[in-house]
């Protein structure tokens, strides 16, 4: 895995900036061109992009080990929960919409705000997510 770390963190930071991009450029796009059509193309890497996150952090909190119940909790501990319980939720949020938006299509967002909030909060913390994690390895990967 150590040799992937690199590639790994590359892939999910170059795709946290083009969706934090895109998602800040969206609206003056609106009129110019279909924009759910790179939105499409965007969400396949998405999801590429939180299975490695959550795979890497999934390994990070397995490799720190369990808490000594008696002792206080460390800033690693802290560090490393907070990252994969994140990439949890934002993987949850992005695969409850994103399915819908595969299973009843495009028109199914007409008047759905719930799905706009929703769609706004994983464009939103999907960036940090991938951007920190990817970070992470990438800094990892050049210690080793």
């Amino acid at each position: 895995m150590a040799g992937l770390k690199r590639p790994a963190g590359a892939y999910m930071a170059a795709v946290g900036a083009a969706v934090a991009a895109y998602f800040i450029i969206n609206p003056f796009l609106v009129e110019s061109f279909d924009v759910i059509t790179v939105w499409n193309v965007l969400n396949v890497l998405m999801v590429i992009g939180l299975g490695l996150a959550l795979t890497f952090n999934f390994l990070r909190k397995r490799e720190l080990g369990k808490r000594d119940p008696e002792g206080a909790i460390t800033r690693p501990y802290l560090e490393v929960h907070v990252a994969f319980y994140l990439t949890a939720a934002v993987t949850i949020l992005f695969l409850h919409n994103w399915f819908s938006l595969l299973a009843l299509g495009e028109d199914s967002l007409d008047g759905n705000h719930q799905a706009w909030v929703i769609w706004a909060a994983v464009d939103t913390m999907l960036p940090l997510v991938l951007g920190v994690t990817g970070c992470r390895l990438w800094c990892e990967a050049s210690r080793s």
